[in-house]
């Protein structure tokens, strides 16, 4: 089994977190919707029902 020679320290186990966070998905609104950018193509050619959540 690999055994790591020296403690890794904070700030390098931080720099090597930092990328593994979690991204916010690019929200945009389409006729008075707000879904993600992904899927404003579909929305402006009616591939996607939009429906308003109660």
């Amino acid at each position: 089994m690999a055994v790591p020679k020296k403690r890794t320290t904070r700030g390098a186990q931080g720099q090597r977190r930092s990328h593994d966070a979690l991204k916010h998905p690019n929200l945009i609104t389409v006729n008075g919707m707000t879904i993600t950018r992904r899927l404003k193509k579909a929305a402006e050619l009616g591939l996607l029902k939009l429906t308003k959540k109660a």
